[in-house]
C-alpha cells in the first residue's frame, strides 16, 4: 500500500497569515522576508522532487551538508556574500528534507510537506490558524 502523498512536488505554500499587513516589521525585514519566501516557494518543490527516491543514507548526507552550510555561512545567506547562494540552496534542500517529516515544516513564513497531515493548510477543512496567532 502506497501512503497518500501531494504528489513529486510535494506541497509549498505561504503559511498561513504571513502576508498580513497588520505584522509589524521593519522595511528592510519585509523585503527579506518576502523574497527568500518566494524563492524558497519555488525551490523547495524542485528539491523535494529531486529528493523523492533518496536512500536514507543519500538524505542523512544532505542534512548534513544543509546544516553545515547554513551554520557556517548564514550570514552570507541573509546579508549576501561568497556564500550566498551555496548557503541559500543549502537553506531549501533542508526544508526539502523537513517536509517529509510528519507534519511537514512550517518556518519563514513557508510551509512545505510532502504528505497531507490534518493542520496542512492546504487541507480545505484546516482550521484557521490565522485566527490564533491575533
Amino acid at each position: 500500500m502506497v501512503a497518500e502523498s501531494h504528489g513529486p512536488f510535494g506541497c509549498a505554500m505561504l503559511a498561513p497569515g504571513e502576508r498580513s499587513p497588520t505584522r509589524s516589521r521593519s522595511a528592510r525585514d519585509d523585503g527579506f522576508r518576502e523574497r527568500l519566501a518566494d524563492w524558497l516557494l519555488f525551490m523547495v518543490p524542485l528539491f523535494i522532487a529531486e529528493q523523492r527516491n533518496a536512500s536514507p543514507e543519500e538524505i542523512d548526507r544532505a542534512r548534513a551538508y544543509a546544516l553545515e552550510q547554513i551554520a557556517s555561512h548564514g550570514d552570507d545567506l541573509q546579508f549576501g556574500g561568497k556564500h550566498q547562494g551555496s548557503s541559500r540552496t543549502a537553506l531549501a534542500k533542508g526544508f526539502a528534507i523537513l517536509a517529509r517529516a510528519e507534519g511537514g515544516v512550517t518556518a519563514l513564513g513557508v510551509h512545505a510537506c510532502t504528505a497531507p497531515h490534518p493542520h496542512c493548510p492546504q487541507r480545505s477543512d484546516a482550521p484557521d490558524l490565522t485566527k490564533a496567532m491575533k
